[in-house]
């Protein structure tokens, strides 16, 4: 595309311009500014891929960050677990996991992120100890 509207600008300058000096000083300086323009575009270009290789990378680690906090979590949570009478639950809805407290008189709960209400069925729970 700027191959074919270069070539035009330089169609237009012979047809116009009847001296030859003038018109290779005019087929000279539109290569210049050319010239110069794809430059400037290759050097943005340039800056642009060292830009994404940067956020690349900082994507990379912050990946590597999160694995490792849902590592801990996982592990925080299977010592809580441990630790106190709590069970997980797994929201139907939105099947976010989080933790309760065991009470087998508690009925229902409302998941913390969608606000569902979940029925809580404590006989027919399965005990990860048996």
């Amino acid at each position: 595309m700027l191959g074919n509207k270069f070539k035009e600008i330089i169609t237009n300058l012979e047809n116009h311009i009847q001296d030859k000096n003038d018109l290779d000083y005019a087929k000279k300086q539109v290569t210049d500014l050319t010239m110069s323009f794809l430059d400037e575009l290759g050097k943005i270009e340039e800056l642009y891929d060292h830009k994404i290789s940067h956020c690349v990378e900082r994507i990379t680690d912050l990946e590597k960050e999160l694995d490792k906090l849902e590592e801990e979590q996982n592990m925080s949570m299977n010592h809580t677990e441990e630790a106190l009478d709590v069970e997980p639950i797994t929201c139907p809805y939105c099947n976010t996991r989080f933790l309760i407290e065991f009470n087998s008189k508690q009925k229902e709960v409302k998941c913390p992120d969608c606000k569902n209400i979940i029925e809580l069925d404590w006989e027919n729970f399965e005990d990860d100890d048996m």
